[in-house]
């Protein structure tokens, strides 16, 4: 999906539906747990090829941030990894698309907390959504099929919502409630949010504007649920669906993710905002020097409180 992670490169994995976008709905699983939030590591998907390298070649990568910011390779040799989402336990599971096709030729990858693979899930349609909860249960919605499908720990799956549109991104409450957001037909920017409830039952949480351009959620420390919009704004429902606008990104805000703490990581293509809880923003991470091109986020849940 996102081989350069650009819009214009985002449009070609889409094909039929024509979004341009980067980075729709990666959802950054934020599993907070802890309230040191320095001992969270910052995962974050992306491509970077260098030298003489194609850019067709498998340059996917997840970075690994530290608090203070420094950088380490987590994993390399993937295609073109997008979506990220934790379990309570460490595992990280990722989706990595096939360079170059559309449908049917995406992979769930499952990392272990020694960034050991295994194959979870395949030839799956793309773009795909992830989200954990906190049975460790893995969430997908498949964009293209309008469906969100149920994954236990053991692999087998089930389907848990269907008649969806172009679902786009999730996330989990405190409650165990999933919240999603879901195109209409006509218009696939103009939309709702959905709250499932672990039953499967279906309430609108908020009703999207009409140029609104969804492309992540999570929830805040104090049960806020945050949307990145990808004109660059970003959003905030308090608990009774009242919307407000927090803050913004230079271009365009494609993933969320909030620490322990309460601060606020979007993802600006080659760029990494933090906003803390009070709105300031700085600078977190650039890709531009090393060539490196951000997608996805996720926090690491801290091992103190296993």
């Amino acid at each position: 999906m996102k081989t350069k992670l650009t819009e214009t490169r985002f449009t070609s994995a889409l094909g039929l539906t024509g979004w341009l976008i980067s980075r729709v709905a990666c959802l950054g699983a934020v599993i907070l747990i802890c309230s040191n939030a320095s001992a969270q590591n910052l995962f974050v998907s992306g491509y970077h090829c260098g030298g003489d390298i194609p850019n067709d070649a498998a340059c996917g990568r997840i970075f690994e941030f530290t608090w203070n910011g420094a950088q380490r390779i987590f994993a390399s040799g993937l295609n073109d990894p997008a979506d990220l989402a934790f379990d309570s336990t460490g595992n990280l599971f990722v989706v990595d698309y096939e360079i170059g096709h559309i449908h049917n030729h995406a992979t769930i990858y499952k990392y272990s907390q020694n960034g050991s693979p295994v194959t979870f899930a395949s030839g799956l349609s793309v773009p795909l959504y992830l989200a954990v909860d906190k049975a460790g249960a893995l969430f997908v919605a498949d964009y293209e099929q309008g469906v969100i499908y149920k994954y236990k720990p053991t692999g087998s799956r089930a389907k848990f919502a269907s008649e969806l549109y172009h679902p786009v991104a999730m996330a989990f409450n405190r409650a165990g409630n999933l919240f999603v957001v879901d195109g209409s037909i006509g218009n696939i920017y103009q939309g709702s949010i959905y709250e499932y409830k672990p039953d499967g039952s279906r309430g609108t949480f908020a009703v999207l504007e009409p140029f609104d351009r969804p492309a992540d959620l999570a929830f805040d420390t104090k049960g806020n649920l945050v949307m990145a919009d990808l004109d660059g704004n970003i959003y905030k429902y308090d608990p009774h669906g009242v919307r407000t606008t927090f803050g913004s990104v230079p271009n365009s805000a494609q993933s969320l993710a909030v620490d322990n703490a309460g601060n606020l990581f979007v993802v600006d293509g080659n760029a990494i905002y933090k906003f803390t809880p009070q709105g300031g923003k700085s600078m977190f991470a650039k890709g531009q020097p090393l060539g490196e091109t951000f997608a996805c986020l996720a926090f690491q849940p801290e091992v103190c409180c296993q």
